[in-house]
Parts: C-alpha cells; structure tokens; sequence
C-alpha cells in the first residue's frame, strides 16, 4: 500500500429475511475482512454481527442492510425496506 492511507469507507450491502436473518452474513462479514485487512482498516467481525443483528431485531419484512466501515473501525448501519 502507498504511503498515504486508505480515506474512503468500506461497504457491504446484504438481503435481510425475517426468517433467516441476513442472508450469507459468514460470507459478507468474511469478504469485509479480507478487504478491511487488505487495506489497514480496524476491524471487529464479531462487533459487525452484534451491530447487524441489532439493526435487524424485531424486522417483520425483507430488507437491505448496508454496513459501513471506517479506516479507524468506526461502523454505521442502515437498514431499508427491500423494494
């Protein structure tokens, strides 16, 4: 990697069903690894899942999750009505 560092945030966009959950979340969060370890980002795989499993909790219809991640870690989550 260059000298200057990695501005611009990751991005993992995933299907919610109410009746599984997110779909193929291993992969996803897996993908977001490689990428975030490819590229020196921190990283919590295991705080990706609490944070989707929350952002997701209680949804009654299908939905797309998108995660963000920061160079620094920081992750946001939104949650929309799959159209």
């Amino acid at each position: 990697m260059s000298a200057a560092r990695q501005t611009a945030d990751l991005t993992e966009i995933m299907r919610f069903d109410p009746d599984e959950g997110i779909l193929d979340i291993d992969q996803h969060l897996d993908r977001l690894m490689r990428s975030a370890e490819a590229l020196g980002f921190d990283f919590d795989r295991h705080a990706a899942r609490n944070e989707l499993q929350a952002a997701t909790f209680g949804r009654k219809r299908p939905a797309i999750a998108r995660l963000l991640l920061s160079p620094t870690g920081a992750m946001a989550i939104e949650v929309r009505a799959e159209e």
